[in-house]
């Protein structure tokens, strides 16, 4: 059984991308992410967030 790209959960997200999902403004994602508040990696150049530190993050504001 073949998988379309479709069925796969992306593993690294953009600024913009975490902005959307957690219902933020890019400016304020930008300002967590350059605080180290949500971890993230550069990969050529772009600034990532993992998939689990984002779980991570959102699981740590939710026991706040």
């Amino acid at each position: 059984m073949r998988h379309s790209t479709a069925d796969i959960e992306p593993l690294l997200f953009s600024v913009p991308q975490v902005a959307k999902l957690i219902g933020f403004s890019r400016t304020k994602t930008y300002e967590l992410v350059q605080s180290r508040k949500i971890p993230s990696i550069m990969v050529e150049g772009k600034t990532r967030v993992t998939r689990k530190a984002l779980e991570t993050w959102i699981g740590q504001q939710a026991a706040r």
